[in-house]
């Protein structure tokens, strides 16, 4: 996971769950994921992508990190639906 989308996570999650917050940025750092920083390809990439498809900047470096990785992006986001990257929606 980038960097960039741990942020928006923290941020989601200390806006909508204040009380249990702390404890769940504790149990995320326990799952294993690996935390990618931004790199200059992933900006280059981001940027490119901002400018060819419908979706927000933290997407764009969660999808410059799938396909500098050719990797798959899990999200619920079906705007990802509108990128060229692989995706897996969950159900």
């Amino acid at each position: 996971m980038s960097t960039v989308n741990l942020s928006e996570l923290l941020i989601k999650l200390y806006d909508k769950q204040p009380h249990d917050a702390a404890l769940l940025e504790k149990d995320i750092f326990l799952l294993g994921i690996r935390f990618v920083p931004p790199t200059e390809e992933h900006a280059k990439i981001a940027a490119q992508a901002r400018l060819r498809f419908p979706i927000n900047l933290g997407d764009c470096f969660a999808y410059a990190l799938a396909i500098a990785e050719d990797d798959t992006i899990i999200s619920i986001d079906k705007d990802f639906l509108k990128t060229d990257a692989k995706i897996s929606v969950p159900k």
